[in-house]
This record gives C-alpha cells, sequence and structure tokens, in this order.
C-alpha cells in the first residue's frame, strides 16, 4: 500500500490524465507524419520518434496507475499528535550541527511543495517517524550512519 495525502492524490490524478493526452497527441502527429502516402512510416524519423515517445510516456502512464491502484489517502492528523507520522511537519537537527531543518513528512511520491516536503518513504523520514520531540533517532542516510535530534512536531 501507499500512502498519499489529498493533495499529491490529487495531482497524482491529474498526472495521469496530462500522460493520456500527452499519448493521444503524439499518435495525432504519428499519423500527420504519414498522410503523404502508405509507405512514409518507412524511414519516417517523426513516425520512429512518435513510437520511442509513446513506449517511453506509456510505461510511465502505466506506472503511475499501479501506484494510484495501490494507493490510500490518508487525512492530516486534526489534533495536536506527539509523535512523528504522515502529514506532520517535523523540525529536526543532525547531531552535532546546529542547522534546523523543518519537513513535512509527505505522501509516497511529493507533487505538491516538494521543496518543503519529504517522502514518508526517504530514509530522513523512515528515521523519524515514530518519534516524540527530543528524541534523538539514528539510522543510515546516504550510506553513512547519522543521529538526529527531533527538536518539534506540528
Amino acid at each position: 500500500m501507499k500512502y498519499f495525502l489529498k493533495e499529491d492524490y490529487d495531482a497524482l490524478c491529474n498526472e495521469i490524465v496530462v500522460l493520456c493526452d500527452r499519448i493521444k497527441e503524439i499518435g495525432k502527429e504519428m499519423g500527420a507524419s504519414c498522410q503523404e502516402g502508405a509507405e512514409t512510416f518507412h524511414d519516417n524519423f517523426a513516425h520512429e520518434d512518435g513510437i520511442r515517445q509513446q513506449h517511453m510516456w506509456s510505461t510511465k502512464l502505466r506506472d503511475l496507475i499501479t501506484i494510484r491502484n495501490e494507493s490510500k489517502i490518508i487525512p492530516i492528523p486534526s489534533t495536536r499528535v506527539e509523535k512523528v507520522s504522515l502529514g506532520n511537519t517535523v523540525t529536526y537537527k543532525e547531531v552535532g550541527s546546529n542547522k534546523e531543518n523543518c519537513r513535512k513528512i509527505s505522501s509516497f511520491i511529493v507533487f505538491v511543495d516538494q521543496e518543503n516536503c519529504i517522502s514518508y518513504n526517504s530514509p530522513v523520514a523512515r528515521i523519524l517517524t515514530g518519534g516524540m520531540a527530543g528524541d534523538i533517532r539514528e539510522g543510515v542516510v546516504g550510506g553513512k550512519k547519522k543521529k538526529f535530534e527531533i527538536i518539534k512536531i506540528a
């Protein structure tokens, strides 16, 4: 199961519609490139490129539809929570550093507000999830062992 916040799920559905439209447009362009005669699909760059593009976008479309079909929308908690979970904004810092980071733990794929969100499936989010303010959590990020102190959960 893949979990999504409503806004990211809606963006995923919109991306599927955009890809469907793109694939249809490529098909129209391929048809137009072959209108001169029955033999024009041979040695026709526009037609061959269209086939490659349709394959590429169709693969991405199939992947996104699979993700959508395996998805569940998770509502953001309306009450104050004490443990880091999907939908929370967590302020944390790496132990030994004074630089604080503030990120929202977001969907399987982050479409909305990508700069301030991290997927719940990212290494940092997996380390922080379940922690409480004041906890020091450790795990591996980028092949290196790291420790994070949770400062605040909103």
